[in-house]
């Protein structure tokens, strides 16, 4: 029976009510050692009722063995994996040890937990317990959290006990936690009570004042107390064991064991799988009989179960192993190693031999290694880092151990763990001599650097990891790479690069063709010679309709922005986006999510550019990973839109960010989309000093988004009579328009004309003819409404309303307010009233249910929605629900009709 705790089993209950009402929760639970976190979870298992109740706990021992947590908790359903999409019950197979693993993402065994919690939860509900998380394989917990971040309506509950604090605790950012303090004074002299009923009075109250009510102290130290202690006749212990202190209690009772017994418990506590065949081979192979337990079964320190041997607490366990000496417990995993011979058990018995190994020895770090790759092809890089950090400190020569230092900093990385990657590198550099090893040093020191740290300092990594190569591909991409460093820093570094292209591939590039192309023909448009770049970077966009290579698709894409043809990059970022979606890629889709974003921004889709780039920063912040660029691009939605606070918070995050790691392109966008607000709310002296450095390259700057920004400063010099401010930048980017041959790019330079001129209504309709070959429908507003506003002021208020009027309209479309309001002002001027746009029920969608909504009226099924987003089908079916009750409408079919119109 579970005493007190009412507040904590009525949260509890609530989790699990609504698990059963097809709704679900997370709850960490977190508490001292002892303190009832486990009681809890078990009070929890026999109120599950009709929902299904899977329960795992963390082993200390088993925390490099990948996935050791998930397998627990998911053998018992493992024969519903044939319902998940295939590329997820692959991965989740591939976890488990129950196929091949494919070395896939990581994040993917996630999303396929995800899935498969929502089909199991369909019947009647789950309820998904897991103890001791601190000891919880990385592996598992990466899983668990990404999918407790995603439960919603599958009727799956996941509550996770893990201790309080310290370096071992379980750490979720965000999910909701339930603080376990001791037991209430009544409750806690009732278990003294019904534990130790010799207590006097006064000693309860002591004991529970001593130990605030922590309920394994509570239990176990009575225990340990004598007859004239629990009287009150003598003292009690002082302090009192609370907590981790009660593992000492456990100690003191193990120590009173016959040694044969304790010998066979020594045994048990270094096993981690509670095998009693296991276990009872060790013994047999020491001499030991299985009998020996009975001493430390009548003391309670451990029961037998079946064919498994249970330890009270994990504080026994731990009381046990660190309580024997160093010898005793090398000779205990040694003993283990040489029965555990199963090709189940091939990492249990590594770590075993590695456990008990004192000095270098080449043999168990070979066993290492081969364990690390075993968990590298089940999409565990944690565990493959931990692997091959312990086999580099057994292995005797210094090159191979460097070798392996820098594979487990490879590991760590890919499992998410920048920091410690670079402590491996920091160990490995001073045993690697040959360039083509430090080669992979400092390609992944650059790429680190690269993703979370200064692309200027990457840049330099990534050209000497070229350098050092063994083979041109891998020199290419390191070479790709530096040019990525390079466009994010900013600066005048894509000449130097197109020379080292052309050092490392002197002739045919053959299959490398992309990379080059794309290096060279930015190193050409840099030079100036735009007719060859662009030539070469056309072939690039080109070449990208023949592949389904991620990669390939995101430089296609950016070889489309410095082409200036978003139409084109922008059908690379979606193909990449689809492909990275269709396996399950979650570790470049963030990327992908934010670049598209950005093109949908420049072509004025603000929509589309918003809930993309929302997308991409909940998967970037649930994944660890950076997301600079988006507060750019958000920061440029709302300038449109004319949402001060909203753009500069997201302006003051980028700035932050591209001054702490000097990101030019960063710093720049960020400049434009203050610009923009300024220009939008009618400041157009203050967008010109927000816009000057931005197109004049002062400070951190980046060239491509200064010609992105000419447009602006050239109007905004216009409206604030200084039209000599904007001509320079005008002739340059006319000139780049000209040679893009770009439709927007040639209406923009037209128009700016235009502006410059005063309003020269030749330059303006040239502008408007340009216009109909583009795709930017807020550029040709912007370009109708100062059209219009000219006329106006000409008179001819019968064709300023014509150009007045589609301006307006594009403008509420987009839902950018400022713009709109002034088209309707010039409108009034003209003696024409035009209302605003009237709200419709799609506006009180969220982004998620706008995005669910478009897939299921564009025909896909909800588990190909649920696949697409990477929810579980129930999620998908209760927002669609939703969607059809906030837009009234009846079905598919229904909500079909009404997006076409």
């Amino acid at each position: 029976m579970l005493l007190g705790r009412r507040s904590e089993r009525i949260r509890l209950d609530g989790v699990l009510a609504d698990a059963r009402a097809s709704r679900s929760q997370v709850l960490v639970v977190r508490g001292d050692p002892g303190v009832g976190k486990s009681a809890l979870l078990s009070w929890a298992a026999e109120r599950a009722g009709s929902a299904r109740c899977l329960r795992a706990a963390g082993v200390e021992s088993e925390l490099e063995l990948p996935f050791a947590v998930l397998q627990q908790l998911l053998t018992p359903v493992t024969d519903r994996l044939d319902t998940l999409p295939p590329v997820q019950a692959d991965a989740l197979r591939g976890a488990l040890g129950l196929g091949p693993g494919r070395g896939g993402d990581r994040f993917l065994v996630g999303v396929g937990l995800l899935s498969l919690l929502g089909e199991v939860a369909a019947d009647a509900g789950a309820v998904c317990l897991v103890d001791d998380a601190q000891w919880a394989d990385s592996a598992s917990v990466e899983a668990l959290v990404f999918a407790a971040r995603r439960l919603e309506a599958e009727g799956a509950g996941l509550i996770l006990a893990t201790r309080a604090t310290g370096r071992d605790a379980f750490v979720a950012a965000g999910l909701p936690e339930l603080v376990l303090d001791g037991l209430d004074p009544e409750a806690a002299a009732a278990l003294i009570a019904e534990r130790a009923p010799t207590a006097t009075e006064d000693v309860r109250r002591r004991l529970v004042a001593g130990t605030g009510g922590n309920p394994l102290a509570l239990v176990e130290v009575p225990g340990v107390m004598s007859a004239a202690q629990l009287t009150g006749l003598e003292p009690l212990p002082d302090p009192l064991p609370v907590g981790g202190g009660v593992e000492r209690v456990f100690a003191a009772l193990a120590a009173r064991l016959p040694e044969i017994t304790r010998r066979l418990l020594l045994l048990a506590a270094a096993d981690d799988t509670g095998r009693l065949g296991v276990i009872s081979r060790a013994a047999a192979a020491e001499g030991l009989e299985l009998a020996a337990f009975g001493p430390a079964e009548a003391s309670g320190l451990v029961r037998i179960v079946g064919e498994r041997v249970e330890f009270r607490h994990p504080l026994v366990r731990s009381a046990v192993y660190q309580d024997a000496g160093f010898t005793d417990r090398r000779a205990a995993h040694h003993c283990l190693a040489a029965v555990l011979d199963g090709a189940e058990d091939l990492d249990r018995r590594a770590w075993h031999l590695a456990a008990g190994a004192v000095s270098p020895d080449d043999a168990v770090a070979d066993l290492l290694e081969a364990s690390a790759e075993r968990a590298r092809t089940r999409s565990g890089p944690a565990a493959a880092a931990a692997a091959l950090s312990r086999s580099a400190t057994l292995t005797g020569r210094s090159d191979i151990r460097g070798l392996r230092l820098v594979a487990a900093a490879e590991a760590s990385w890919n499992a998410g763990h920048p920091t410690r990657a670079v402590q491996l590198l920091d160990d490995a550099e001073p045993f690697l001599r040959a360039p083509e090893q430090r080669a992979g040093l400092c390609g992944l020191r650059g790429l680190i650097e690269l993703s979370g740290g200064s692309p200027e300092t990457a840049y330099p990594l990534l050209v000497t990891a070229a350098l050092e190569a063994p083979d041109r591909s891998s020199a290419l991409a390191r070479l790709a790479l530096a040019g990525e460093a390079a466009s994010l820093a900013g600066g005048q570094r894509a000449v130097e690069l197109g020379r080292l292209v052309q050092q490392v591939v002197p002739g045919d590039a053959g299959e490398d063709g992309p990379v080059v192309d794309l290096l060279l023909g930015t190193a050409e448009v840099a030079a100036g010679d735009w007719a060859a770049g662009a030539a070469r970077l056309r072939r690039v966009t080109s070449a990208a309709r023949r592949t389904e290579d991620p990669l390939v698709l995101l430089r296609a894409g950016q070889a489309g922005l410095l082409l200036g043809d978003e139409v084109a990059a922008r059908r690379c970022y979606l193909g990449a986006e689809a492909v990275l979606r269709r396996t399950g890629t979650l570790g470049l889709l963030a990327t992908t999510l934010n670049r598209l974003a950005f093109s949908y921004a420049q072509s004025g889709l603000l929509g589309d550019a918003e809930r993309t780039c929302q997308e991409g920063v909940r998967l970037a912040r649930e994944l660890g990973q950076q997301s600079a660029t988006a507060d750019v691009v958000l920061a440029l939605v709302a300038a449109w839109r004319g949402d001060e606070e909203t753009c500069r918070r997201h302006a003051v995050g980028a700035v932050e960010e591209a001054e702490a790691r000097r990101l030019g392109a960063v710093r720049a966008g960020a400049g434009w989309a203050l610009g923009l607000l300024e220009l939008g709310l009618g400041r157009p002296d203050q967008a010109l000093a927000r816009l000057g450095p931005v197109v004049a390259g002062r400070g951190l700057s980046h060239a491509a988004v200064a010609l992105w920004a000419t447009p602006d400063l050239v109007e905004a010099a216009a409206r604030a009579g200084r039209p000599e401010d904007g001509r320079d930048a005008l002739q340059r980017f006319g000139g780049w328009a000209r040679r893009a041959g770009t439709p927007w790019g040639i209406a923009l330079a037209h128009r700016g004309t235009a502006q410059l001129a005063g309003g020269d209504l030749a330059s303006f309709e040239e502008a408007l003819d340009s216009h109909e070959a583009a795709t930017r429908p807020l550029d040709e507003a912007r370009t109708r409404l100062a059209y219009g506003e000219t006329l106006r002021r000409l008179r001819r208020r019968v064709d300023a309303r014509l150009a007045l009027r589609p301006a307006a309209e594009a403008f509420d479309r987009a839902g950018a307010l400022p713009w709109a309001e002034r088209a309707r002002a010039e409108l009034r001027a003209t003696g024409e009233t035009f209302g605003r746009r009237a709200a419709t029920e799609w506006d009180r969608l969220t982004p998620q249910e706008l995005e669910i909504a478009r897939l299921a009226a564009g025909g896909s099924s909800n588990p190909e929605i649920a696949t697409r987003l990477f929810l579980s089908r129930k999620t998908v079916e209760f927002h669609l629900h939703k969607v059809f009750t906030k837009l009234g409408v009846g079905g598919r079919t229904e909500l079909a009709r009404i997006a076409q119109d």
